[in-house]
């Protein structure tokens, strides 16, 4: 710091001077040397003179100007230096700074984080008066107190049970296909049963028809058989083919068909079995109407058709040849396709002759 002071209160300010003065020293003895050059008789000597002068000011300039360039030059990197100093000064005090708010808020948090300890103090005040209690009372629980809320269903069991409809539990499977067994606990009327025809008069089909009738006839009089026991015998034919009335103790029962409705048509007047028609006679084909086959499909191959080829093709449109080796042919020719290409050209054979052809003209003949 005394070295810069130095330098900016002496060593520069004399080295300016010292160059004023120089200066006015040359002018002096620049006029010196003209009037000598022009007085002097002798003008290589006069010359030589000047010469000497001017090399030796010249000297003294150069010296004078780097001796002050130099001193200026220390002066600004001491300059430098103390500005890089003051630098860290202020970085060390910012540095500082920035620790002490640091210390500070810690300390706030630190505050902010401390127990406190409140007075103790009575938190709950029990109240002056309390409220007399209810005395129990036993009260008798309503179990229909929440009939009304909510969709409610009525109950039909005993509606069902009055009028005798058959509820759903009280249908059982039957046991056997000829013995049905409702529920019907009330009374058990006597069994009805239907007149039995002798064998080899009635087929299948009637002796079904038969005992579905005869289910059917006790569902509606209400018979059930009991469980364990098989139907009772059919009573024998009577001489008369009407059927024999039905148990006063029955309260609805339908008439049962008699044995006219009952009995199939005489065995002489059978339809035969379907093994013994005859057999259809065989279609012909014209009889079908279908359409004729395309021409060059018939049993014999035209002459032009080659010996190996992919397959036949039908075209869909027409098209003219562009080229010399392609084919020109009108819509519904047959081709024989022989080769066939990435591009989607087809060589074939038709009967205009041999070449190529777009492969999407055409579609494969069934």
């Amino acid at each position: 710091m005394a070295e810069l002071q130095q330098l900016q209160e002496f060593e520069i300010p004399t080295g300016r001077e010292a160059l004023r003065g120089n200066h006015s020293a040359l002018l002096r003895v620049a006029d010196y040397c003209e009037d000598n050059y022009v007085q002097a008789t002798d003008k290589r000597k006069a010359l030589e003179e000047t010469m000497a002068f001017t090399t030796q000011a010249l000297a003294s300039v150069a010296y004078q100007v780097g001796n002050l360039a130099g001193h200026t030059l220390r002066m600004l990197d001491l300059q430098g230096a103390a500005l890089r100093q003051v630098e860290a000064r202020v970085s060390t005090l910012g540095q500082m700074v920035n620790m002490h708010m640091e210390k500070v808020a810690r300390r706030e948090i630190g505050t902010l984080a401390t127990v406190q300890r409140l007075p103790p103090g009575q938190k709950v005040i029990a109240p002056e008066n309390l409220p007399p209690l209810t005395p129990y009372c036993r009260r008798p629980l309503n179990f229909g107190c929440l009939d009304d809320i909510g969709h409610g269903i009525k109950d039909l069991s005993t509606q069902l049970s009055r009028t005798g409809t058959l509820s759903r539990k009280s249908i059982k499977a039957p046991a056997t296909p000829a013995s049905a067994t409702l529920g019907r606990p009330p009374r058990i009327p006597e069994p009805v049963h239907l007149p039995v025809v002798p064998d080899g008069r009635l087929s299948a089909a009637s002796s079904a028809f038969s005992l579905a009738s005869a289910g059917s006839a006790e569902g509606v009089g209400g018979a059930p058989t009991p469980k364990g026991q098989a139907a009772p015998p059919a009573p024998p034919l009577p001489s008369s083919l009407d059927p024999p009335p039905p148990p006063a103790a029955v309260e609805v029962f339908q008439r049962p068909p008699t044995l006219e409705e009952l009995s199939p048509p005489p065995p002489d007047e059978e339809l035969p079995l379907p093994l013994d028609l005859p057999p259809p006679p065989p279609l012909d084909g014209d009889e079908l109407g279908l359409p004729p086959p395309p021409p060059g499909f018939g049993p014999d191959e035209p002459s032009w058709v080659p010996a190996s080829y992919l397959e036949k093709v039908v075209t869909l449109y027409p098209y003219t040849s562009q080229k010399d080796n392609e084919l020109s042919f009108s819509e519904g020719t047959v081709i024989c396709v022989t080769r066939r290409y990435s591009d989607g050209w087809c060589e074939g054979v038709s009967s205009e002759g041999t070449g190529f052809f777009p492969g999407n003209y055409v579609e494969p003949s069934c």
